[in-house]
């Protein structure tokens, strides 16, 4: 596939802060791709580089691409890491990385008239049958309110058509708004960046509330935020880390909760094995910020036996590439992967086409507001399961 033009132009990510998109232009497509931006980022991630320094640069990064033939996808993202130069992409930014990378994909799919979620599927060394995954629903955001808890989720329990899922989810979120009104006086449906809903009250309030609906729960600990060298240091008070995961399952014990995502600070891969020993048959223990979508940790994930799950986002590592490289590294280990919105999304869909292709057990991509993009996305992808 030969490159006939690029361009780039600044937007507008949900959170209103300035991000990057790029335009590809072939003999078949015209296509665009952008990158997210994440809040809370593990020290694990690529380099993400500011708008306008990405912008002055990209003459030199077009110049590199235009005319140039490329094989397939991995030529591609081999061709980004040599232009770079380093490990981090350093010098031209993770996020302009990863917008090539995604407009290269959607490209080569149109070059081969293919949905890009079949596109996904047929480029994977592994034989990956799409499947549309289940939906983790971030209703309920802490860190806002009184709890320190970053995200409280619903996700289904049993299997249905990811309409229902979402239907049942979207009756429980907006119930969940009422129910908070009716405890917390000075609740005024305020939302977070990704539309869950601020609350005042505490955790075990926001639990309570969630536990009346036929769902599984979800708890993101987004530890890392508070440890400070030394113990966990909320605004209800410090947790040293047995304390934390006494209190981990003590939740566990009294509420539904099924999925548990980073418990603990991102170099402490000991506590995620202990975590995962005790609860991991009958709760899924995920790690974002400890693997940071990188095959290096997440192999040393494996070997301590860390957790049963990853978090899957490819603007941590840059490319895409490099991200299925991590999704079929977990599926070999029997590690459930969970595909990953952003607080600073896009209406880029491309994620929703990843999770698909790979065959991926999650699809972690919010509930309100802006974030229906995504959902109505893989409403579009499923109907084209039904032809």
């Amino acid at each position: 596939m030969k490159v006939k033009n690029l361009k780039i132009r600044e937007i507008f990510a949900t959170n209103s802060v300035k991000t990057i998109e790029v335009e590809l232009e072939t003999d078949k497509s015209n296509v665009c791709a952008s990158a997210p931006i994440g809040t809370s980022k593990s020290k694990y991630e690529v380099t993400y580089l500011p708008t306008e320094k990405i912008v002055a640069t990209f003459p030199d990064v077009k110049k590199y691409f235009i005319g140039r033939t490329f094989l397939d996808l991995n030529d591609v993202d081999t061709a980004l890491k040599a232009l770079d130069g380093t490990a981090n992409f350093n010098k031209i930014g993770g996020n302009l990385a990863l917008a090539l990378s995604f407009a290269f994909a959607k490209a080569f799919a149109a070059e081969e008239d293919k949905d890009l979620f079949s596109y996904f599927s047929s480029i994977t060394k592994l034989k990956i049958k799409p499947k549309i995954p289940l939906p983790l629903c971030n209703v309920v955001g802490g860190w806002s309110g009184q709890s320190d808890i970053q995200e409280f989720l619903l996700f289904p329990k049993n299997h249905e058509s990811f309409f229902k899922f979402m239907e049942k989810i979207s009756t429980a979120y907006l119930a969940i708004g009422h129910k908070i009104k009716s405890l917390d006086k000075s609740f005024k449906f305020g939302k977070n960046l990704e539309s869950a809903w601020i609350t005042n009250l505490n955790v075990e309030q926001i639990l309570n509330i969630l536990s009346q609906f036929d769902l599984n729960i979800g708890i993101d600990f987004a530890a890392s935020q508070f440890w400070d060298g030394e113990k966990y240091a909320y605004s209800t008070g410090a947790l040293s880390t047995m304390q934390q995961l006494s209190v981990i399952e003590d939740l566990v014990e009294r509420f539904p909760i099924k999925y548990i995502e980073d418990p603990f600070h991102q170099e402490d891969f000991i506590s995620f094995s202990t975590i995962t020993q005790h609860l991991g048959k009958k709760v899924i223990i995920a790690g974002d910020d400890i693997f940071s979508t990188n095959l290096n940790r997440l192999k040393i994930g494996i070997n301590y036996g860390a957790a049963n799950a990853i978090v899957i986002k490819p603007n941590q590592i840059g490319t895409l590439s490099d991200a299925i490289a991590v999704i079929e590294e977990a599926k070999r280990n029997d590690i459930k992967t969970v595909v990953s919105h952003r607080s600073g999304e896009t209406e880029d869909t491309l994620i929703c086409h990843l999770a698909v292709g790979l065959g991926c057990d999650f699809i972690k991509i919010g509930i309100s507001g802006e974030r229906t993009i995504k959902i109505n996305e893989m409403i579009r992808i499923e109907e084209k399961f039904a032809h």
